[in-house]
């Protein structure tokens, strides 16, 4: 980032005469594409450093702020694409292990994507209204209805659903924690915990009144429901470690701004920065 916090006016602040990080630079859009022409890159492992990556394209590792700014990256250590090592750190400093990243559930989503396959109208027609939701229709040039698909559609839920579970000993229990009942396999996470009770979400299974760690369930209470039971098996959790890993991928789709632009970009960067 040296050059980029060159061209930044000087203040003085307190007696100390420093940069004055706080100058906005913002190219807009229409602003870019008005001087200059960028093209769609993919990121690897061998550049997952924005500096090496600058000197491949640019022939000087100074302009790591060019591919900041054209991506709307605003923390250069973790808006950028990281590699298996730095994001397996950023995971466990993240989460506290890689353990916990898996275990903990961020949320629900709808499942579609590992499903192609098809069913036929008749069976479309046997499901229950509020199922039929999650399919589409697959027409042909006459516009007549062949057979259904999974409805592509990225639905996102908070939670499946919310239970308070009545306990003898609650004191037994923390927030955050990921509980299961031996008897049952069913499994939770505890949001809540009261005199005489524990609130839990992300809930897989049915909790049984019986014995939940070295305490027994005395009775069981639904509070909320976002995904019907009928409806499960069109949902999938989604664990924190998933979450992190599927938004690093994401990060590998870059723009880069063509080399032969660099004099224009420069002129309008010193142009912000005046501003």
């Amino acid at each position: 980032m040296g050059k980029y916090f060159d061209k930044f006016p000087l203040v003085d602040y307190n007696g100390n005469i420093a940069k004055n990080i706080l100058v906005n630079v913002d190219f807009t859009d229409a602003t870019k594409n008005d001087i200059y022409s960028s093209f769609d890159f993919i990121l690897t492992e061998e550049s997952s450093r924005s500096d090496l990556l600058s000197e491949v394209h640019y022939g000087s590792p100074m302009y790591d702020w060019l591919i900041y700014i054209t991506n709307n990256m605003i923390d250069p250590y973790y808006d950028y694409y990281l590699d298996d090592s730095k994001l397996n750190s950023h995971i466990i400093k993240k989460y506290g292990s890689y353990v916990e990243a898996e275990k903990q559930i961020l949320h629900y989503r709808n499942n579609w994507a590992p499903d192609d396959s098809t069913i036929p109208l008749l069976l479309y027609d046997s499901l229950a209204l509020n199922v039929r939701k999650y399919y589409a229709p697959v027409v042909n040039s006459s516009n007549q209805i062949l057979e259904y698909v999974r409805r592509k559609e990225d639905w996102v839920v908070s939670t499946n659903k919310i239970l308070k579970l009545y306990v003898d000993d609650p004191t037994l229990f923390t927030k955050d924690e990921r509980i299961t009942q031996s008897s049952t396999s069913a499994q939770a996470t505890v949001i809540k915990v009261d005199d005489d009770n524990i609130l839990v979400q992300h809930v897989v299974g049915t909790f049984d009144v019986a014995a939940l760690k070295t305490t027994n369930i005395t009775s069981t209470e639904l509070i909320a429901q976002n995904i019907s039971d009928e409806e499960a098996p069109f949902w999938a959790s989604v664990s924190a470690h998933e979450h992190e890993t599927e938004e690093n991928e994401l990060k590998k789709y870059i723009s880069l701004i063509k080399s032969s632009y660099l004099p224009d970009v420069e002129k309008l960067f010193n142009e912000q920065i005046k501003k």
